[in-house]
């Protein structure tokens, strides 16, 4: 059985190797009977979604089918087990995996907590429980660390996404922030709002307690924001909309948002293009500076 968040990197690094564009896996993934759209398939060659062992393995398969025709000596994506690799056809692509392979990074399990993150964990009820969370959120700090993204400073490649997604929103500021044991980091900013903050005065760290697009159409009218430091004084945030940033084994490390200090209506479109830049961002956490 391979481990669902390694399975994924896999794929991943199967089509960058080879070259593959990843619509082209869509069209080969939906010929096979996925029944997943586009904007979902890539979202997972790109580390933003998570599917089914069925579609994982679909996906694996119609990668590696591009990898033989065009022969490539790209190393395979694996499959869910070994059973599903042996009746591939295809096992002989597939490179031995364990817990650390070399060239994979992975040194952590392949876990995500799916709880509050930070201060709220301190609050969660005694117990067993309570353990667990401070456990996934040591090892979710850890992996922030582990990413180097905290020790790099402004990066040009991150400023070009966040200036192309404060345009594209027409808001007054674009940021990716970093979500460390007690504080979030800026790593990037556009326009005046976004700074350096105590994890308790974060929205981008409540952005990242749950995988999934937080919107605040209008922070004033909100009942659990509407008191927050951020909108009533200093930047006056009205409009905010995050969505988490994840390591390749899955651990939501912080986020890409806008924020205005104007309200309006935040459309599904609008969520679908925020993801889909949060996906660029995340495709540039996972390869690393160039050079």
């Amino acid at each position: 059985m391979t481990d669902a968040y390694l399975q994924q990197w896999t794929a991943l690094e199967a089509t960058r190797a080879a070259g593959i564009d990843l619509e082209h896996v869509g069209m080969s993934y939906t010929a096979m009977g996925g029944t997943h759209d586009e904007f979902e398939v890539e979202g997972y060659l790109r580390g933003l979604t998570r599917l089914p062992s069925r579609d994982r393995d679909l996906i694996a398969h119609a990668i590696n089918e591009i990898i033989d025709t065009t022969g490539s000596m790209a190393d395979g994506a694996h499959y869910s087990t070994d059973r599903a690799a042996s009746s591939s056809g295809f096992e002989e692509y597939l490179r031995p995996l364990t817990t650390d392979p070399d060239g994979y990074g992975f040194d952590r399990r392949a876990l995500r907590p799916e709880a509050p993150i930070g201060n709220a964990v301190a609050g969660a009820p005694a117990g067993p429980s309570s353990d667990l969370l401070e456990d996934l959120e040591f090892q979710r700090v850890q992996a922030l660390h582990g990413s180097g993204l905290l020790d790099t400073g402004a990066e040009a490649r991150f400023d070009r996404l966040t200036a192309r997604t404060r345009e594209w929103f027409d808001v007054s500021s674009s940021s990716i922030a970093l979500i460390a044991e007690d504080r979030q980091v800026i790593k990037s900013l556009a326009g005046p709002i976004g700074e350096d903050l105590p994890i308790g005065l974060s929205l981008c760290a409540v952005t990242i307690a749950a995988d999934r697009t937080l919107v605040i159409p209008d922070a004033l009218a909100h009942l659990t924001y509407r008191e927050h430091p951020l909108v009533t004084g200093g930047p006056k945030v009205r409009l905010y909309a995050g969505h988490p940033l994840t390591t390749p084994d899955g651990w939501r490390i912080g986020s890409l948002c806008v924020m205005d200090d104007r309200p309006r209506d935040f459309t599904e479109n609008d969520v679908r293009d925020l993801r889909a830049f949060a996906r660029h961002v995340q495709d540039e956490m996972w390869r690393g500076p160039v050079g």
